[in-house]
């Protein structure tokens, strides 16, 4: 064979090889774009799920009531996250037993990576309140609630705003007079003594009051084991999304003694009530309390029409 004849046959095996290569190369691709466009079933939240979430409520309430808080779908492979639940069998084994690492916003697709299994015990409310004491909850809205920044283990005073019978003001308030309506003749002593003359006071009826919990955060046992926050990182391949603003939490639970659990239920039925939120090193201070007559600190007829007004 001559060498020409070599030449050619060497060329026309490296040839096929590249050929081949291509091919082998192509068909991967292929294949590849063919898995990722592959339908594969998918579950969602159906709506905003909590962080702390029972999983296996959440799945009965699927079995039950499938579309309500789980929604079953279908999505391309390719847009799917690696450990995304894609059967039933799986979903059912990821979410009984666990609970939600964090908040799974509407829509998310379920993966493993958002459940966890609890492995420290909770510990009921009731051992946390200390001998001679009970948990009172009251709520408020935003604004006298101190916009939601009370936490569990803060301290609260609560300030009341009502009307009281003039003859019921405290001693202090003696010298208040309750300035006639109009230019009304006097009354008669019959007519006067049917009349009840009230005055609106504004006072602290409450100091120094620890929380509890807000809403169903609670303050936590100083002699629990410490525990490992799971965060609320989304899983690899989730999308995040602002979900803006979950509101503040306006629902308290109080540590009080009967006695003051007897002043707050009084105070929340009788009168408006505000709260205030008090530093770790704060001291009860005594105050007087605050009546139209004394919000300005003096005569306000005088100051606003002078002594001959």
């Amino acid at each position: 064979m001559g060498r020409r004849a070599i030449v050619l046959l060497v060329a026309l095996i490296l040839a096929g090889l590249a050929g081949w290569a291509v091919w082998n190369y192509l068909t991967t691709i292929e294949d590849e774009i063919r898995e990722d466009q592959a339908i594969v079933t998918v579950f969602r939240a159906g709506q905003r799920i909590n962080e702390g979430s029972e999983g296996s409520i959440l799945f009965s309430d699927f079995t039950n009531n499938p579309g309500n808080l789980i929604v079953e779908g279908e999505d391309q492979a390719g847009d799917v996250p690696p450990d995304a639940i894609t059967t039933q069998e799986q979903l059912n084994q990821v979410l009984t037993g666990r609970v939600a690492a964090g908040p799974i916003s509407e829509k998310s697709i379920l993966t493993e990576a958002q459940w966890v299994v609890v492995t420290v015990d909770i510990t009921p409310l009731a051992e946390l309140i200390p001998s001679g004491k009970q948990a009172l909850t009251i709520g408020t809205d935003s604004i006298r609630g101190v916009n939601g920044f009370v936490e569990p283990g803060d301290r609260v005073n609560m300030i009341i705003t009502l009307d009281l019978e003039f003859d019921l003001l405290p001693p202090e308030f003696s010298g208040v007079v309750v300035a006639p309506e109009g230019e009304e003749p006097p009354p008669t002593e019959e007519e006067a003594a049917e009349e009840v003359a009230t005055v609106t006071l504004t006072r602290f009826v409450m100091q120094g009051i620890p929380v509890m919990a807000t809403g169903r955060a609670v303050r936590p046992d100083e002699d629990a084991p410490p525990t490992v926050d799971a965060g609320d990182q989304p899983a690899e391949g989730e999308e995040v999304v602002d979900e803006g603003p979950t509101g503040n939490e306006t629902v308290f639970t109080f540590e009080v003694t009967p006695e003051q659990a007897e002043k707050i239920v009084f105070a929340m039925q009788a009168g408006s009530i505000w709260l205030t939120l008090v530093p770790e090193d704060f001291v009860e201070v005594e105050t007087r309390g605050v009546t139209i007559d004394t919000l300005f600190g003096g005569d306000i007829v005088e100051d606003i029409f002078g002594s001959d007004g």
